[in-house]
């Protein structure tokens, strides 16, 4: 993510625990990572409506030093579009993010623990979660999700390099007559993949248990993003569930060559092929593909790796034991 924090600078408040609370932001571009101390003193938290437009800043708030010179914006509404919180953080104050509606992308460590009421409320285009962490960590990503119901994928970043995608889903309500009752319903497997989750943290088997009944309600296209970050970063995946992702994938060969090609994605491609999770007859149906998008650089790609394959294959098929 592309920052300037030195050249933005921030409204904020000190704690009774001698901590410091972010309260506004302002900054020359609209991506943002917050400082992890100010005044020698750690940033714990964002403010209540830190992120919102057209809110009063308490009489207490202090500035942080401006640069002479750069013009800045304020970080909210539709300006805000992405965000590096610091490992200092642990809390995220009631409406934080309310109608940030550009912003898209939150990165955040393994501290944050605490999300306060519609932190997110109207921020439909946050899609993209990084967690600084172990997948295996104990973290704030359950809290977020709740408040998150559209399509979102979450990627832990480090040594230990995990992606889940949540899909999207929606409450209806039925009428039940002549009484006037009204019942919910949950449309869409997305709520019970957000609902996996022990002591806040994942649990990837009962993440991994959704996909069968996903299959059944979720379109195509989300279920093959589902399945292979999975299969290419398979932390806890047992072998059945491995099995499950690959035959789906395996079905869907033609749908994921039109989606990777689309977005020019060429080592997932390779990726696939490489693993034999497509068979090398598939990368016929790539070629074509990128051929006709123009993408000269996935056509190459490709066709070096089907060449490489049949000449290995050739090699293979006549080599003989000595004796």
């Amino acid at each position: 993510m592309n920052t300037q924090k030195q050249n933005g600078y921030f409204y904020y408040r000190k704690t009774n625990e001698g901590e410091i609370e972010i309260l506004r932001a302002f900054a020359p571009v609209p991506f943002v990572e917050l400082p992890s101390k100010i005044d020698e003193c750690p940033v714990t938290k964002l403010g209540n409506y830190c992120f919102a437009p057209s809110c009063m800043l308490p009489e207490e708030a202090t500035a942080t030093p401006k640069t002479p010179g750069t013009v800045v914006t304020q970080l909210c509404g539709n300006y805000l579009e992405a965000v590096r919180l610091p490992a200092s953080v642990h809390t995220i104050g009631d409406y934080a993010f309310y109608n940030c509606r550009c912003l898209r992308r939150l990165e955040f460590a393994s501290g944050l623990q605490t999300i306060g009421s519609d932190a997110f409320m109207n921020c439909q285009k946050l899609r993209q979660l990084f967690l600084t962490c172990h997948p295996s960590e104990k973290t704030g990503l359950r809290q977020i999700l709740a408040q998150i119901s559209w399509n979102v994928e979450v990627t832990f970043v480090g040594q230990e390099q995990t992606v889940l995608f949540y899909p999207e889903y929606y409450e209806a309500y039925d009428e039940i007559a002549p009484a006037h009752i009204f019942g919910r319903k949950i449309v869409g497997e997305g709520f019970r993949a957000r609902h996996c989750f022990q002591d806040d943290r994942i649990v990837f088997s009962a993440y991994d248990a959704v996909f069968p009944k996903a299959c059944v309600e979720e379109p195509a296209q989300t279920l093959c993003r589902i399945a292979f970050n999975r299969l290419k970063y398979p932390f806890q995946l047992s072998s059945f569930c491995r099995q499950q992702y690959a035959d789906f994938i395996l079905a869907q060969g033609e749908l994921i060559c039109q989606w990777f090609v689309q977005e020019r994605r060429l080592a997932d491609l390779l990726f696939l092929f490489e693993q034999k999770l497509l068979p090398i007859q598939q990368i016929t149906c790539a070629l074509a593909l990128a051929a006709q998008s123009g993408w000269s650089e996935g056509n190459a790609a490709m066709l070096r790796f089907k060449q490489l394959h049949s000449k290995n294959e050739k090699t293979n098929n006549y080599t003989f034991d000595h004796f």
